[in-house]
C-alpha cells in the first residue's frame, strides 16, 4: 500500500463494494444499533410482565390472582380428566389454566398445605384444548338441554 491510498493502482476506498451491498451492510449496522438502543426497554417489559404474573406489581392488583376469582375443577375436553383453575372476572370465565396442586399439570406441584390466596398466584400447564373451554363455555351453538 502506498501513501496516497492506492493499492496496484485501484483506489482502496472504490474496491469491489457495491451499491447494493453498502446498503444492506447499512441495514444491518442500523437495525443492530436500533434494536441495542431498546434491549433495556424490552427487558423491563419482561419484568414487569413477569411481576404481573406473579401478582407483584405497584401499579394496581391483578384482579385474577386472587383467590376469590378463582374456581378449581376439571377440564371435560378430552379423556385426561385434567384438574384445571377457571379464573373469573366479574362472573364471566376468562381463562383457564392448570391446577398448581395438581402432580399432572405442575412439577413439583404445590403442597396441598399451600393457602389458595398463595396458590391463585401460580399457574400450572394445560393443554390448548382445555385452555379453549372458555370459548366452549360460550359457544352460541353449544347444546345446553336434552334434545329429544
Amino acid at each position: 500500500m502506498s501513501v496516497n491510498g492506492k493499492e496496484n493502482g485501484k483506489s482502496i476506498i472504490n474496491s469491489d463494494i457495491s451499491r447494493r451491498d453498502f446498503i444492506k451492510t447499512s441495514a444491518v449496522v442500523g437495525g443492530s444499533l436500533a434494536i441495542a438502543a431498546n434491549v433495556n426497554t424490552a427487558f423491563n417489559k419482561i419484568r414487569e410482565f413477569n411481576d404481573m404474573a406473579t401478582g407483584v406489581h405497584a401499579a394496581g392488583e391483578y384482579p385474577l390472582n386472587k383467590a376469590e376469582n378463582i374456581i378449581y375443577s376439571v377440564c371435560l375436553q378430552c379423556h385426561t380428566a385434567c384438574t384445571i383453575k377457571g379464573k373469573i372476572l366479574d362472573g364471566v370465565l376468562v381463562k383457564i389454566d392448570g391446577n398448581p396442586y395438581s402432580p399432572m399439570n405442575m412439577l413439583p406441584h404445590l403442597s396441598y398445605d399451600t393457602p389458595p390466596t398463595k396458590a391463585a398466584k401460580y399457574d400450572a400447564k394445560l393443554c390448548p384444548k382445555g385452555q379453549a373451554g372458555v370459548n366452549s363455555e360460550y359457544d352460541p351453538y353449544r347444546i345446553t338441554k336434552v334434545l329429544k
